[in-house]
């Protein structure tokens, strides 16, 4: 008989991390160009070997974590961060809208520390692509 793991998996998460109900705490932040420009579309990853977390980098370069519910955060840590951004042309060509080394976690050069105190609004600067 075949299982399903991830709700056990996800059951011990909550249990086991020890803040508010799940365990999370509400995080997000923007992200912005050197120049201060909003990064207007993307995705962002908070994660660890064992856990992550994503949102949706909206217009104005913000983002909200989501982990089981929309909005929930993560658990307290330490996290690498890792930001997706590219369009399509009209030649269905992949355009980057920011440079690779923030696709890979064994680049970027992006950390986050979330805690129980404070916010846990985080501010992140990215370079567009070399070309």
């Amino acid at each position: 008989m075949k299982t399903n793991l991830l709700p056990l998996l996800l059951c011990l998460i909550a249990i086991f991390s020890g803040c508010n109900s799940h365990g999370f705490v509400p995080t997000g932040g923007k992200v912005t160009f050197e120049d201060g420009s909003p990064l207007t579309k993307g995705k962002i990853a908070f994660s660890t070997a064992t856990f992550m977390a994503e949102g949706t980098i909206q217009p104005d370069g913000t983002f909200t974590l989501t982990s089981l519910k929309p909005g929930d955060g993560l658990p307290p840590g330490n996290y690498q961060v890792t930001i997706s951004a590219s369009e399509t042309d009209a030649n269905e060509k992949t355009i980057y809208l920011i440079d690779h080394q923030f696709e890979d976690p064994s680049t970027t050069p992006l950390t986050a520390e979330v805690t129980t105190e404070g916010k846990n609004l985080f501010d992140f600067k990215v370079s567009q692509p070399k070309r």
